[in-house]
């Protein structure tokens, strides 16, 4: 080979290798700093000893590995999510501890217990959906940024990397309204308080709980900012809001051509105005959104809008629905080339009269295939992609909704969490599955059902609930003890076996106060006899010597002691509300003083 070759061979194998190692750190995914100091968070006095590395993924989804290595445990991840996947592995599989709302054990020895054989996960699923709407209005409303942390670590540890991240989007919109003309005034009218945000973020109330101070929506855009930087270190690629059409009720009078939609929630609500999609004005504030949200917030491409929440449509006429989605999503693209847009499928669910599979596939079918993901937001109770040929066509996201309201009763479908997401998986019918999903209206409460639903993550066949059950008590109580686990076996029967029944009884304690103890906001039937949770009761009274120093154990008795009382706090209030009614006084007197004591 002469000079001049080798010179070119040299240049050219210069190159290549400049582009393999270029591309390698342009595509790296794990920002080691993040993932210690996420360690150092969770289990600071043991972060020493644990070793971060990265891996790539498998078939392009997440993976991570666990090893020991000179005394280090290792952990490898194909990003800051799978790192820390893999520390929870660890802390629960070898470590036997647990982090969770409602209790956590993290009683670890100094010197860690070794990994014999290394450990390989993979999920099956590229996206772990997290939050709600209304979560941020039942649950999240008065965080701040110290809770904030706690909730993202959680959210990494449980796989979750892809979650609804709303706080914050009433600061774009008032810049985005006072560059159109709007006046604070107008503002004050349009936002609510923050407990109500996620009814107001999805178009069906304005004001309520108001007006909104400056200092707040300053103060949660600055919350915002540091929320998604951290959920970006660790890998997480956020959600954020789209424009849906919802606009102040003095747009009318500012732009008194606009086509505008009144509409009103049915719940006693002023009347909230929608921006008709096939305005030209609908497309330019979307893409002022937007642009002014990228710019303050950045973006990872998924967008979320829901158009129709608990309300109906102008019309079913296929063509028109399909018209709509269609601008919707162009409000997303002119300014976002690659916007995705994530929808909640609520609305097929809980306006199904309306909703029939030719008005959905209207909606869904005039977006791009590639540029749509759609939550089968309540799949755990009734699936709505068995009978829409699985969104045709879009990928979705197999979702556990468990909790309506915030309501703290004892509810859930263990065996249906269990099993549902792998036959899903491997149904062949079930099209471009492509994620599971937490949709929960408020959190915080029954931390089993979570556990269990998060387990499904880095597997792809059925949770085996006989080696689960067990498991999970020794890592909430630090003890196996069987007092305790013949308790959850009868409530794995009866609070835990709802399968007929979309959520839990409501008590008639924490219920709107009704002669009604069967109306739409206090139903209080259960899915189970009140007797049947005595034993239970007993059984984890039984545990308390052994189980007492366990914070979640202590939390899983006064929850299961308020389950009981609150039941037999139903019967008396029907006879209460029979003495009112006969004008018994005496029997009146006597029923109200059980109730309470």
């Amino acid at each position: 080979m002469n000079k001049e070759k080798r010179l070119g061979f040299y240049s050219i194998l210069t190159m290549f290798l400049f582009a393999v190692v270029f591309n390698k750190t342009t595509q790296a995914q794990v920002n080691i700093n993040a993932s210690n100091a996420l360690i150092k968070r969770i289990v600071p006095q043991q972060a020493a000893s644990f070793i971060v590395k990265e891996i790539s993924t498998e078939a392009g989804k997440d993976v991570f590995e666990i090893e020991s290595k000179n005394n280090k445990i290792i952990l490898s991840g194909s990003n800051g999510v799978a790192i820390a996947s893999a520390l929870y592995y660890y802390l629960t599989e070898y470590g036997h501890c647990q982090v969770t709302w409602n209790g956590t054990n993290l009683n670890l020895p100094l010197k860690l217990p070794m990994v014999t054989s290394k450990v390989h996960k993979n999920t099956p699923y590229q996206y772990r959906y997290y939050l709600n709407y209304c979560t941020y209005s039942y649950s999240m409303a008065w965080w701040d940024w110290k809770r904030w942390e706690k909730e993202i670590d959680w959210m990494a540890m449980h796989g979750i990397n892809m979650p609804l991240a709303i706080t914050g989007q009433e600061y774009t919109w008032y810049k985005v309204y006072k560059a159109m003309g709007f006046t604070d005034q107008d503002m004050k009218a349009f936002f609510t308080g923050p407990a109500y945000f996620g009814w107001f973020y999805m178009g069906n109330i304005d004001a309520w709980g108001g007006p909104l101070p400056m200092s707040w929506i300053i103060a949660h855009k600055d919350m915002q900012i540091k929320i998604l930087q951290r959920e970006r270190e660790l890998g997480i690629k956020p959600v954020l809001p789209a424009f849906t059409g919802h606009v102040p009720a003095s747009f009318k009078t500012r732009f008194p051509q606009a086509k505008l939609k009144q509409t009103n929630w049915n719940n006693g609500f002023a009347d909230t105005y929608i921006l008709d999609s096939e305005d030209p004005m609908f497309a330019q504030i979307g893409k002022k959104f937007l642009e002014a949200q990228t710019k303050i917030y950045g973006t990872d491409h998924l967008y979320s809008a829901d158009t129709f929440n608990e309300n109906e449509p102008p019309s079913s006429d296929p063509e028109f629905l399909s018209k709509l989605s269609a601008r919707v999503y162009d409000g997303m693209k002119i300014a976002d080339p690659k916007a995705i847009w994530v929808m909640q499928g609520w609305l097929f669910f809980s306006d199904r009269k309306f909703w029939k599979n030719e008005q959905i596939k209207a909606l869904l079918s005039a977006v791009p295939d590639d540029h749509m993901i759609v939550l089968d937001l309540t799949a755990d109770y009734e699936p709505v992609w068995k009978r829409t040929e699985a969104f045709y066509g879009k990928r979705w996201i197999w979702s556990m909704l468990h909790n309506y309201g915030g309501n703290i009763s004892l509810f859930g479908r263990m065996d249906a969490v269990a099993g549902n997401p792998a036959d899903a998986l491997h149904d062949p019918a079930s099209g471009r599955l492509s994620g599971i999903g937490l949709t929960m209206e408020a959190i915080e409460q029954t931390p089993v059902l979570y556990e269990l639903m998060t387990q499904n993550t880095w597997q792809n066949t059925s949770v085996d609930l006989n080696k689960w059950l067990p498991q999970y008590l020794l890592n909430r109580y630090g003890t196996s003890n069987k007092s305790a686990l013949d308790a959850w076996q009868i409530l794995r029967n009866t609070v835990f076996n709802g399968k007929d029944i979309r959520d839990g009884a409501e008590s008639i304690i924490t219920g709107r106060p009704t002669f009604d103890s069967a109306a739409v906001w206090t139903r209080t039937k259960l899915n189970y006899a009140r007797k049947d949770l005595l034993p239970a009761w007993d059984d984890m009274v039984k545990a308390i010597p052994a189980c007492q120093n366990s914070d979640g154990f202590n939390y899983d008795l006064v929850d299961l002691t308020r389950q009981v009382l609150a039941n037999y706090a139903d019967p008396l209030q029907k006879k209460w509300i029979k003495a009112y009614r006969e004008r018994t006084l005496r029997t009146l007197i006597i029923v109200a003083h059980s109730l309470n004591n």
